[in-house]
């Protein structure tokens, strides 16, 4: 009996103590979104994503109370945008980035992220979602690149 209660004892104490302990591991660890349509729906609907909004999956004030370190923000559209699109999406990271220096920076690099994340800064990163955002010329990936580009995907459906 006395072995019984004391297994007992032993697993309430894990199930208390998990919570805190999964929430030392998120708290210390580098929590990464790799994929965020954030910048076609702030251009589409105007509102800051610097601020904390009432609606919507995403604002900066939220990432930071999630403890969301490194965000990567999709340039995506439908077929009918392209290359200008996905350049006024970056063009709208860039002005939070410059509104908001203080919670948010562009990161290119592991050094530069890193830098970010220990200066409590959401370290920022550019995807582009689909081959035909370079409409068929591949000095636009050049271009893109030097825009903060780390990954272009081939497709997107």
């Amino acid at each position: 009996m006395k072995a019984y209660i004391l297994f007992l004892l032993i697993i309430l104490n894990s199930i208390c103590a998990f919570p805190q302990k999964s929430n030392k591991i998120h708290q210390e660890a580098i929590v990464v979104d790799t994929h965020g349509d954030i910048l076609f729906n702030q251009i589409k609907s105007g509102i800051d994503i610097g601020k904390l909004q009432s609606t919507g999956n995403f604002d900066l004030v939220r990432a930071k109370q999630g403890g969301l370190d490194v965000q990567f923000f999709s340039i995506w559209c439908d077929e009918t945008g392209g290359y200008a699109l996905a350049n006024r999406e970056i063009d709208s990271l860039y002005n939070l980035i410059k509104r908001y220096p203080e919670k948010i920076q562009l990161v290119t690099t592991a050094a530069d992220l890193e830098l970010a994340v220990k200066d409590k800064k959401m370290a920022a990163m550019i995807g582009v979602e689909g081959g035909h955002m370079i409409e068929n010329r591949l000095d636009y990936i050049d271009s893109l690149a030097k825009r903060g580009m780390a990954y272009l995907t081939l497709t997107w459906n």
